[in-house]
């Protein structure tokens, strides 16, 4: 009742998974991410505990294969599952139990896994990886163009509730890149596209508010800015404030673009001048 992708990205070490699934909440029970170990799923009869049991193996040295058989064996409804695991260095494993619901099974690919069950065909798996393979850009493109392939094939069966996205560094210390769920909407990976544009938004602004306050050149400053607010669309106009504050900080202030963020919500205006007397006093 559900299909899904885990994979490691070989150009940044990143480690990245995705699921979808007509079934409320799937992002918070079936896939597993930590950071500089592994990524995985339990799906059909899941069982959230290997979330735990497998990556917990996978740090103590073990291939996923031997985590897999080894978190298994005790498993009295292993027929029931379905499971798949990368390891940071690549590794896959993975488990279709034979009494997983028809049409279910898997495909691994180099540093990729794809799995699913009570979907619309055979081969939905297979869909995922080869779309996977051939994406360019970040993991967390590829994934969602892997899964939104998957979609368009047929998807679950029983038709579309939930999505998720999850993607953490190569390293321990990397932490969480990524973790975007949506856990009801009529179309969940449309709207887990959207919440995936947001984040590269909020990024971008973050990133340039960053750059302002260490005294960087304002013109890739603002370049970034625009890209951002362009992401935000026109709900969210905090990317056009903090490009009004680069504009003061450079010493080119537009008063008319401060004025009209102001008509729309007066804070900006105290939170502009707060900020800019700052500016002013540390610079």
């Amino acid at each position: 009742m559900t299909f899904s992708l885990a994979a490691r990205c070989a150009r940044t070490g990143q480690l990245g998974v995705a699921v979808a699934s007509h079934s409320l909440g799937v992002g918070a029970v079936v896939p597993w991410a930590r950071p500089g170990v592994g990524v995985g799923v339990t799906q059909a009869l899941t069982d959230r505990r290997y979330g735990r049991l497998l990556p917990d193996l996978l740090a103590n040295g073990l291939a996923p294969p031997l985590a897999l058989k080894l978190a298994m064996i005790d498993d009295e409804k292993a027929a029931l599952r379905q499971i798949g695991l990368v390891d940071v260095q690549g590794r896959t494993a993975g488990h279709t139990g034979g009494a997983c619901v028809a049409h279910a099974g898997r495909r691994a690919g180099v540093g990729v896994v794809a799995q699913g069950n009570m979907l619309a065909a055979d081969g939905l798996w297979d869909v995922m990886v080869d779309r996977f393979t051939t994406t360019p850009g970040a993991l967390a493109e590829r994934l969602l163009a892997a899964m939104r392939a998957a979609d368009e094939a047929g998807g679950d069966v029983r038709g579309r509730q939930a999505a998720a996205v999850r993607v953490v560094d190569g390293t321990a210390e990397g932490g969480v890149v990524l973790d975007l769920r949506v856990d009801d909407h009529p179309d969940p990976l449309a709207e887990l596209e959207r919440l995936h544009g947001l984040w590269r938004g909020d990024r971008l602004m973050h990133a340039s508010i960053a750059a302002m306050l260490a005294g960087s050149e304002p013109e890739p400053i603002l370049a970034d800015l625009d890209l951002a607010q362009d992401a935000f669309g026109t709900g969210n106009r905090e990317p056009s404030f903090w490009r009004c504050v680069a504009l003061a900080a450079a010493g080119r202030p537009d008063r008319l673009l401060l004025n009209e963020l102001v008509r729309r919500r007066p804070g900006w205006g105290e939170l502009y001048r707060s900020i800019t007397s700052t500016v002013e006093r540390t610079s």
